[in-house]
């Protein structure tokens, strides 16, 4: 009993400290890499199964680095489609479904 006061004092303030850092230093980046992981494979996505160019070409269609984007392609007909991931963390996927395009899997 001599220990909890301490342990539950110390777990309040990483708590906070948690609490801290996501609100001022990772939110955003993280609301960027939402984001930017559904765009790329969205129009990766489009590019490659509506406009049928090769994933290449369409990754250089970007005008911003998309270097810490994984970017992978799942050929399988009927089951087009792209992923996109942002450092393991954040990730979307896009499929194609034909006649109507590509479009953003909940």
């Amino acid at each position: 009993m001599k220990f909890a006061r301490p342990l539950l004092i110390a777990a309040v303030l990483l708590v906070a400290v948690g609490a801290a850092l996501w609100q001022f230093v990772l939110r955003e980046p993280v609301a960027f890499a939402d984001v930017a992981t559904a765009y790329a494979a969205k129009q990766v996505c489009s590019c490659r199964f509506v406009g049928e160019r090769a994933l290449d070409s369409c990754l250089g269609d970007f005008t911003q680095d998309i270097s810490l984007l994984d970017v992978s392609e799942n050929g399988t007909p009927g089951a087009e489609t792209i992923t996109a991931s942002a450092l393991g963390i954040v990730s979307a996927t896009a499929i194609h479904q034909p006649g109507l395009g590509c479009v953003l899997r909940p």
